[in-house]
C-alpha cells in the first residue's frame, strides 16, 4: 500500500513539474492535432431495377468506417438525387478501411442493394489515407472529394454516387 502512495505521489509531482514547463500542453496539442475525421457522403441512389415488388424502394446507407458502423434513415423514392446522408468517424492517422453498403427496408429483413460491379459482392470496401487523403480499392484511385460513382449489375441493383473527405 505504501509503494502504491508513493507512486501515485511521484506521478503527482511529475505531472505539476510538466504543468509548470508547459510540456503537457505540448502533448495535449500533438495529440488533438493528429485526430482526423473521416466523413462519407452519399450524394445520390438511383435504381436500376425494382427493388421491391410491392413498392418504391426505402433505400438507407449503412457505412463502416474503421470498424464503427453507422446508418441513415431510409427514404421511400427509387430515385434519391439529394439525400444529404453523411457519416463521419474520428480516426488515428493512417490507412483507414470502409465499407459503404445501400439497402432497402423491409418488414422482416432488409435487402442488400447491389452497388458494386464484381458479381456476388453487393457493398463497396476501400479504404482511405487520412494522410495523402487519397480513396483506393478501385480500379483507379481518387483524391479525397472527389465524386465516386458505381453501378451493380445483379438483381436489385443501383447506382450511388458519393465522395469521400477527411479533415
Amino acid at each position: 500500500m505504501k509503494k502504491l502512495l508513493e507512486a501515485r505521489a511521484s506521478r503527482a509531482a511529475a505531472a505539476a513539474a510538466a504543468i509548470l514547463s508547459g510540456a503537457v500542453f505540448a502533448v495535449s496539442s500533438v495529440d488533438a492535432a493528429s485526430e482526423r475525421e473521416v466523413t462519407v457522403t452519399v450524394l445520390s441512389v438511383r435504381a436500376i431495377d425494382k427493388v421491391d415488388e410491392f413498392s418504391k424502394g426505402d433505400f438507407y446507407a449503412r457505412v463502416t468506417i474503421d470498424g464503427e458502423t453507422m446508418k441513415t434513415n431510409p427514404i421511400r423514392q427509387a430515385n434519391i438525387d439529394k439525400p444529404d446522408w453523411k457519416l463521419s468517424k474520428k480516426v488515428k492517422p493512417g490507412v483507414i478501411n470502409v465499407k459503404l453498403e445501400i439497402l432497402d427496408k423491409d418488414i422482416a429483413k432488409d435487402d442488400p442493394i447491389d452497388i458494386n460491379r464484381v458479381d456476388s459482392k453487393r457493398d463497396l470496401d476501400f479504404s482511405v489515407s487520412t494522410k495523402t487523403c487519397r480513396v483506393s480499392g478501385f480500379a483507379s484511385s481518387y483524391k479525397c472529394g472527389s465524386s465516386i460513382t458505381r453501378q451493380g449489375g445483379e438483381k436489385k441493383a443501383a447506382e450511388v454516387t458519393f465522395k469521400v473527405d477527411v479533415k
